[in-house]
């Protein structure tokens, strides 16, 4: 269970602060459960999930040290290429939700991929390809950012040095 002023990475709000653990107010559908009230570090307003074990909306924020291995495993971290477009798109959104960093860095490299070789033939990247490499661009470079200290602008050169991105 997380407590009062820890960090926790939510899956659609990113990093948060949770500033209370209570029960719903009435007026919000309010029960005996407790809820996580979550402020979001680059958003206004408030979000709330269970408070529960199994909780799968939210995570621990990665510790400094875990950050910098995953930063030294990026350029063995393969790409996940799917030629199926409706199975591609179902497998960047299952990655996007699983809150996953490691998924994250797939995502980045495939799409990146995906774009140099449209790009080679004269053909941009479509919108969704688009959305979901900026989900997962901000997603992981946030979190980078937060557990190293570092500038996201800095986190995300580093991301693509590790990854041959230039």
């Amino acid at each position: 269970m997380f407590s009062v002023g820890e960090y926790v990475v939510h899956r659609s709000n990113g990093i948060c602060r949770i500033t209370k653990v209570a029960p719903l107010p009435a007026e919000m559908g309010g029960n005996d459960k407790d809820y996580y009230f979550l402020t979001p570090l680059n958003s206004r307003g408030e979000v709330f999930t269970p408070a529960e074990e199994d909780n799968n909306n939210i995570r621990k924020v990665m510790t400094k040290k875990e950050a910098m291995k995953l930063i030294e495993q990026i350029p063995y971290i393969e790409d996940t290429p799917i030629d199926n477009d409706k199975l591609r798109e179902a497998h960047y959104k299952e990655a996007i939700r699983s809150n996953d960093c490691t998924e994250l860095v797939k995502i980045i490299k495939t799409l990146y991929s995906r774009r140099q070789a449209r790009f080679a033939v004269g053909k941009k990247s479509t919108a969704s390809e688009e959305r979901y490499f900026k989900q997962a661009e901000d997603s992981l470079y946030n979190e980078l950012a937060f557990a190293t200290g570092k500038d996201k602008d800095n986190v995300k050169e580093l991301f693509a040095e590790k990854a041959k991105m230039e």
